[in-house]
């Protein structure tokens, strides 16, 4: 049985209570134009909610309408299990049913449980905000796939990853996993040096600690995934068939 991963940088381990992401071309004949009150204006097309991400103050990662009137925070793991399924359980329903008329936003915030997760974490947010979803999906759907990598490696393989300071570690676990090449396969551009850039970048792992801090001390978070919906915890909702009878009901 391979040895749990150890805390890489928090002083006390992390408790969690379960183990816990066509616009059609108008062809206006001349007569139908002239019949059009703002004729020869350029018209506004409706904001494409499900493409348009922004970053909160925080940190987090927002797919949607920032002023939507229900917005919906997660706080997720990459090493979790759970939270890799909710990303497949919830697409298209999510984004399709309730992002895409401006009503509905998802937020992603980072709660890191191990080095692992802190290690991916950083990988995930490598790169512009606007293609973090992309790599937040890609990276959970092979999760089970980098994970078994570490597992196979065993108590001995794992010890590197404990040893040097932590820009070492972080560098050294991305390695053993995988996981260079595995972001190049949602961010294509990207080198070797770019990547060890964005895993020794100290503010970027100062923000999902301080995000993992505030889950835990103010939003009383304890297992991922958890969300809150307009500010309040949900209870017993870690999810996608917990979660959507909540947003259909509004």
């Amino acid at each position: 049985m391979t040895a749990p991963l150890r805390p890489l940088i928090f002083a006390r381990p992390l408790q969690f209570a379960r183990p816990l992401i066509a616009v059609a071309a108008l062809a206006l004949t001349t007569a139908a134009a002239a019949l059009l009150p703002s004729a020869g204006k350029a018209q506004t097309a409706a904001p494409a909610w499900t493409e348009k991400v922004s970053q909160s103050q925080v940190g987090g990662h927002i797919l949607g309408n920032v002023a939507a009137p229900q917005k919906i925070i997660e706080y997720m793991s990459y090493t979790c299990p759970h939270c890799a399924a909710f990303e497949q359980d919830s697409n298209p329903a999510l984004p399709t049913r309730f992002i895409a008329d401006g009503k509905t936003s998802l937020e992603v915030r980072n709660f890191i449980r191990d080095p692992v997760d802190l290690t991916v974490a950083l990988l995930a947010r490598c790169g512009e905000p606007a293609s973090f979803f992309r790599r937040h999906k890609g990276l959970l759907a092979s999760q089970k796939a980098w994970m078994a990598r570490g597992a196979a490696l065993g108590r001995d393989g794992q010890a590197a990853w404990y040893q040097g300071d932590t820009n070492t570690r972080l560098k050294r676990i991305a390695s053993d996993l995988g996981l260079y090449d595995e972001l190049r396969r949602h961010a294509p551009l990207a080198t070797d040096a770019q990547i060890n850039a964005c895993l020794i970048d100290k503010a970027e792992q100062n923000k999902v600690l301080a995000m993992t801090k505030f889950a835990t001390d103010t939003v009383k978070v304890q297992g991922t995934p958890s969300f809150t919906l307009n500010g309040k915890l949900l209870s017993d909702v870690y999810d996608w068939k917990s979660l959507e009878p909540l947003l259909a009901s509004r």
